[in-house]
Order: structure tokens, then C-alpha cells, then sequence
């Protein structure tokens, strides 16, 4: 069987799946996660909102991502309306976005046509108010004027003041606006984390398979090659172990798996493979994922052309894996790359000789969450 075709759809995926690494990797644009404002005046509400949307996507490496504070698709932990401006959004709310802005808008004690528009800006990998001010406006126009200069002052504390500087939460004026009460400090930083179970699916290929020798005395050494005429297919169920406030064990995930291989050669073999995985989400960020990973597996064969030595053959894995978050999408697109070795020999029955195998495996999936994690 020729396999050009199956080389040039590989190299076609990998090409297409380029793109979106590129896309979650873009370096220096953040989102700004804005959350309406409270307020008594619908209007003004609006039309400040709208200037914040058009303020924050000017400025260079931020994009604006409006929060949808629609009743009936709240997270079960925000109450209607959301919390107060002065206290940090849930997570569950802001979801993958690194930084939230929150604000509340009052008339003037003296002018009710003289508007306050305080801002309270969030660092959400810590749940941290970096900085709080305030803008004055007796319309839209006022508003877009002063708007972008407060942006940019607000938004320097990011870098000027760091954890240390920053976490104060003092204002332009000096008040601290922490003197509404703080936020509980969770530990979650993407989406995925936020939950129990996880359901997904991969395709793959695997471009190194390395049969050696065989464990029996004298073998032949006919199957003793590198073969790349392998593809695969895996669907996987994952679970989160502990909760989020337990921040190092939050991060291990138990993944059960099944496999599907279909190898051309030495001959044509068709096994599906169960599989159990610890993985450890080493680094979760704003929408990237990073996971390392080991377990076992064991075969069973779909075809007659092979055999194993034992009645449970077992092997194991190891291996790494990159995930992203593109919104809208619910899920993570992900790029797995793992390592498994056979801890058996598989027979060729057409010769009686056989293999112990080992291989490298390159694959591009998509998963996502079914039960929130509180």
C-alpha cells in the first residue's frame, strides 16, 4: 500500500494546525476581560462601556473581550448582576482572560449630570487588584477624551508596581480601594481548570517505530527495523483530582484512554489499546497548557496476523503535551507527543519470528470540560 497519500494529509493537518499554535502563542497581546459596569443609568452604562471596548483595543498588546452577564448563563457561583466592582470577578466568570476591568459609574453628590467612572483593574492569575482610578465626565465625549490617558496610567501598574507595588490597590489620589474588602485568592489560571471531567479526542501519526530483537535466544532478525507506517486514533476521558484551593495536587489529572493503531507493516495489524495516564499540568496560563504525562497500556488485537508472549502484555508511556484555548470555543486544541515502550514481544504468525517494539507519536486533538469544577 502506498502511503503518499497519508504523508501529504500529515503534512496538510500539521500546516493547518500552524496557525492556531501561532494564534495562542502570540507574545505581548493580552485580553482584557470587561465586565459591565453597575450603575443606575442605562444609557450612560452603554455608551462608557462602549468607549472602554474601543479604549482598551488601542492600546498596543491588549484586546477587549466583553463579559456576558446574561442571567441564564452566570456560573452557578456568580450571583445575578455579579459582584460589586470592588471585589474580583470569579474566575469562573472571567474564565482564560489574564486581566479583567470592572467599574461602577455614580452621579456627582452636587451635579447629577456630572459622572464618576471608577476602575478597578484585575490581574486574574492571583486574583489581584493592580491599580484603581477614577475618571470625571458630563457625557460621551468627555468621556473618549480622558479615557485613553487613564487607560494608560491604570495599565502601567502592571509592570511599575509588580506584586509588591501594585498590590495595594491604591488609586490616583492615594485612598486604597481595597478598603471594600478583598477577594479570596483561588489558585485557577485557564479554563480548563475549572473542570471535574474532561471528554476528547485525537489523530495522530507516528513517525519513529523502532522494532528490536526479540527477548527469545537467536531470534531472526527480519522484523528488526525503523517503520513509520503507523496511524492512530484515541478517544480519552480525564478527571481532576482534588479541588483548586489545593494549588500543587489541583494541577494532576487521571486520564483513561482508548487507542486505535493501524500498522502496515511488517504486516497489516489493527489493535485497540486501553490506556491510564497521570498527567501533571505543569504550567496553566492565560489560554496555554502545558502537561507532561505517564501510565501503561496494554493491546488487544483486531486481526489474526499476530500474537503476544504473555496474556497481558503491558507497556508504558511517557510524553508531553501543548494545549490553547481559542475563544469562543469552548475546548482546548491541543498537540500531544509521547514516547511508549512494549514490555512484551508480539509474534508474526505468518513466520513465526516477531519484535518488541518502542515508538515516538505525534498527535492533534480537542477537548473539553462537561462538569464545572467550584
Amino acid at each position: 500500500m502506498s502511503l503518499n497519500p497519508l504523508k501529504k494529509l500529515f503534512l496538510l493537518l500539521i500546516l493547518l494546525f500552524l496557525p492556531i499554535i501561532a494564534f495562542a502563542q502570540v507574545k505581548g497581546t493580552q485580553n482584557v476581560a470587561l465586565v459591565p459596569f453597575w450603575g443606575s443609568d442605562d444609557s450612560f452604562i452603554k455608551e462608557f462601556g462602549e468607549e472602554l471596548y474601543k479604549g482598551v483595543n488601542g492600546m498596543s498588546g491588549y484586546r477587549s473581550v466583553v463579559i456576558d452577564m446574561d442571567p441564564a448563563r452566570l456560573p452557578e457561583d456568580v450571583p445575578e448582576g455579579g459582584f460589586p466592582p470592588y471585589i474580583c470577578p470569579s474566575p469562573s466568570l472571567i474564565k482564560t482572560n489574564p486581566l479583567a476591568l470592572t467599574g461602577e459609574l455614580t452621579p456627582d453628590p452636587d451635579d447629577d449630570e456630572y459622572w464618576h467612572l471608577r476602575l478597578y483593574l484585575w490581574e486574574m492569575a492571583d486574583t489581584r487588584l493592580v491599580f484603581s482610578d477614577e475618571l470625571t465626565a458630563y457625557d460621551r465625549d468627555e468621556c473618549a477624551a480622558g479615557l485613553p490617558g487613564m487607560l494608560e496610567w491604570l495599565f502601567s501598574w502592571l509592570t511599575r508596581g509588580g506584586k509588591s507595588g501594585s498590590g495595594s490597590g491604591n488609586d490616583a489620589s492615594g485612598t486604597g480601594a481595597n478598603q471594600y474588602g478583598s477577594a479570596r485568592e483561588v489558585f485557577i489560571t485557564t479554563s480548563m481548570p475549572l473542570h471535574w471531567l474532561y471528554v476528547g479526542g485525537r489523530f495522530g501519526w507516528t513517525p519513529a517505530r523502532i522494532q528490536s530483537e526479540p527477548s527469545w535466544n537467536n531470534p531472526d532478525k527480519r522484523h528488526v527495523e525503523n517503520r513509520y507506517e503507523t496511524i492512530n486514533a484515541a478517544l480519552s476521558f480525564k478527571t481532576a483530582l482534588v479541588p483548586e484551593a489545593i494549588p500543587f495536587f489541583s494541577h494532576f489529572v487521571f486520564q483513561l484512554e482508548g487507542v486505535f493503531n493501524y500498522d502496515f507493516l511488517p504486516v497489516e495489524v489493527m489493535t485497540i489499546t486501553p490506556g491510564a495516564l497521570l498527567k501533571f499540568q505543569a504550567y496553566r496560563q492565560g489560554n496555554q497548557l502545558y502537561s507532561v504525562f505517564g501510565g501503561a497500556y496494554t493491546p488487544f488485537t483486531l486481526n489474526n496476523n499476530i500474537a503476544y508472549d504473555q496474556v497481558f502484555p503491558i507497556g508504558w508511556i511517557a510524553g508531553v503535551s501543548f494545549g490553547a484555548k481559542l475563544d469562543p470555543l469552548p475546548g482546548v486544541f491541543f498537540i500531544d507527543m509521547r514516547f511508549s515502550m512494549d514490555l512484551y514481544d508480539t509474534f508474526v504468525k505468518a513466520d513465526g519470528e516477531g519484535y518488541r517494539r518502542s515508538s515516538v507519536t505525534l498527535s492533534f486533538g480537542y477537548e473539553f470540560g462537561i462538569i464545572t469544577k467550584k
